[in-house]
């Protein structure tokens, strides 16, 4: 009888933590809010940041969680704080670009490991996080949390990437956050817990004001970010390629290949090549011509700095999101779209075009839920 009794206290007690847990957060009191930033490789590092720009850093603590193999993200974020001193707590990543879904099992499980660590001893107010594979098992760990009875709220800006379906990570979080952003407005007919946060208008019969390209500074980009894309670069890698840029004014050409294989040889004379440079997003913002994957780090960057792009998706990637991206941004005239087989004559219509301007002031969604939790 005893045992029984032992048994059903612990279950309750198991079952009241548990619902404790799932519990709707509500707004934090403390003075400054400890933020845990889940930060990815690439583009949602990059939309992470311009977000945490909308807030009042002086009203925050930081604490930035960043892969092991991610070479750019601590940059950036030491960028953001304005100082070497930030705290970057390091994990491993559960997923990589373009690692099957199988293997991923076993990683996750290493991560989550090394997640839990991190939760526990930050102990944060609110995780913020936007989609890279580091951040499900951040979530998880801020449950755990949760559970054994501290305060902690979970909030998910969705990537920018994301126009007619969540990323992968956007489906299993939309179900653990207490709130849950989305950049584009068609999202939210499928996740009306949504909150539509985007720069690009709800309506789509509305105009945006046509922008004058500025000159740049005479350089044209040629850019992967962090995955492969060999298909992209042999497709530049081309003598009448180099010859249309010349007659367009390009005076200088920089070609980065990321983790690709494929060896630069018929203007390997006439241009810089590079695997990747923390300074490329630097470079991209004063670029005369950025031919790009559809990445949504560097499409923000050339939309904000009006700098003329050509995007070419890579739809090679699992989850692709890449084609529906570049879709939707040339539908509202903020760029140029091109597959690789036909990037020479798209880059030969690059001036003929006129292109919209993006919106330069971020909406105050994504400060206003911050603020809320």
């Amino acid at each position: 009888m005893m045992k029984l009794i032992l048994f059903l206290s612990a279950a309750i007690l198991f079952i009241w933590r548990l619902l404790a847990a799932f519990k709707k957060r509500g707004p934090i009191n403390n003075p400054k809010k400890q933020l845990l930033v889940v930060l990815g490789s690439g583009g949602h590092t990059t939309e992470m940041i311009y977000e945490l720009e909308t807030l009042d850093k002086s009203k925050y603590e930081f604490v930035f969680v960043v892969a092991a193999t991610d070479k750019g993200s601590a940059g950036k974020a030491k960028k953001f704080m304005g100082t070497d001193a930030c705290d970057l707590r390091l994990v491993p990543r559960a997923r990589e670009v373009g690692q099957s879904y199988i293997t991923s099992v076993a990683t996750t499980l290493i991560a989550f490991v090394s997640s839990v660590k991190v939760v526990m001893s930050v102990r944060p107010d609110i995780i913020l996080t936007n989609g890279p594979g580091t951040c499900i098992p951040i979530i998880v760990a801020g449950y755990i949390l949760r559970f054994i009875g501290y305060r902690c709220s979970i909030m998910y800006s969705e990537s920018l990437a994301c126009v007619s379906h969540l990323s992968v990570s956007g489906r299993l979080a939309y179900y653990l956050a207490d709130c849950f952003l989305v950049q584009w407005a068609s999202l939210r007919t499928h996740y009306p817990r949504s909150i539509y946060a985007g720069r690009v208008p709800e309506d789509r019969t509305k105009s945006l004001p046509v922008v004058t390209a500025g000159g740049g500074d005479g350089t044209a980009i040629v850019t992967v970010g962090s995955t492969q894309f060999d298909e992209l670069i042999k497709a530049c890698d081309d003598r009448c390629f180099l010859k249309t840029l010349k007659d367009m004014g390009i005076k200088k050409i920089i070609i980065q290949h990321g983790s690709g294989k494929y060896v630069v040889s018929n203007i390997a004379g006439c241009c810089e090549v590079m695997k990747f440079s923390p300074e490329l997003p630097s470079i991209v913002r004063t670029a005369s011509l950025v031919i790009s994957h559809a990445g949504a780090g560097t499409i923000l960057d050339c939309l904000l700095n009006d700098v003329r792009m050509i995007v070419v998706p890579n739809e090679n990637l699992m989850a692709n999101h890449q084609v529906q991206l570049a879709t939707a941004l040339a539908e509202h005239g903020l760029l140029q779209w091109s597959r690789t087989s036909d990037l020479l004559n798209e880059l030969q219509l690059k001036g003929t075009r006129p292109r919209t301007e993006f919106p330069k002031t971020p909406t105050p969604v994504f400060r206003s839920c911050v603020e809320d939790l």
